[in-house]
């Protein structure tokens, strides 16, 4: 965990300190799209977007995971009352058998 949140706050240095050094205004063409922006805005706008993308792809997963962590939840709790039934008939047959005593 400590591996990602360095790697992240690193990364995050990174794309601050370029948006910093670069703040001139930039023209833009994408497909019929003429914008206007800093590269500031446009690395901070880039960085949401493949966050939002990632995020979403990686959504699938984690309910997936989840769904997958409640099932195994359900069988541990059966499987628990099952063993603490057995258990009670153990310990019931253990009292009914009567050791004879020798005299």
């Amino acid at each position: 965990m400590y591996v990602s949140l360095i790697i992240t706050i690193v990364l995050l240095l990174v794309i601050v300190i370029t948006g910093i050094q670069n703040s001139m205004p930039l023209g833009i063409k994408f497909i019929i799209w003429d914008i206007q922006m800093s590269i500031t805005a446009l690395i901070f706008y880039s960085s949401i977007i493949g966050g939002a993308i990632i995020a979403i792809l990686t959504l699938p997963r984690l309910v997936k995971k989840s769904l997958q962590l409640r099932s195994l939840n359900r069988e541990i709790n059966k499987l628990k009352e099952n063993m603490a039934l057995i258990n009670k008939e153990q310990a019931g047959k253990i009292e009914k058998v009567q050791i004879p005593q020798e005299m």
